[in-house]
């Protein structure tokens, strides 16, 4: 939950700017944030397919949201719907 951009900079050896306009111009996402919360959001869709037993509440801690308000909001505005939703639909696909 505490990644900043000036931590993967650091990571990476270059300066802060240059991230950003990467991450912007080169990978298309709006802002750094962004770019993790797809990230989050893909790992947490795998973790609600794989583990129907574990709650939404702890795939959100367990993909990098500090708590279940935000993460609910970042994933209806990246897919539309809801983790628990998105659940149930991709359950009755499979079953």
């Amino acid at each position: 939950p505490e990644l900043k951009v000036a931590d993967l900079a650091e990571r990476l050896g270059s300066a802060e700017h240059k991230v950003s306009r990467a991450i912007t111009q080169v990978l298309g996402e709006r802002n750094f944030n962004q770019l993790v919360n797809r990230h989050r959001i893909a790992h947490a869709c795998r973790l609600l397919e794989a583990h129907p037993a574990r709650s939404v509440l702890e795939i959100s801690l367990d993909s990098g949201f500090a708590s279940l308000g935000p993460f609910n909001r970042a994933f209806k505005a990246a897919l539309g719907c809801t983790p628990s939703v998105y659940r149930a639909a991709r359950r009755s696909a499979v079953g």
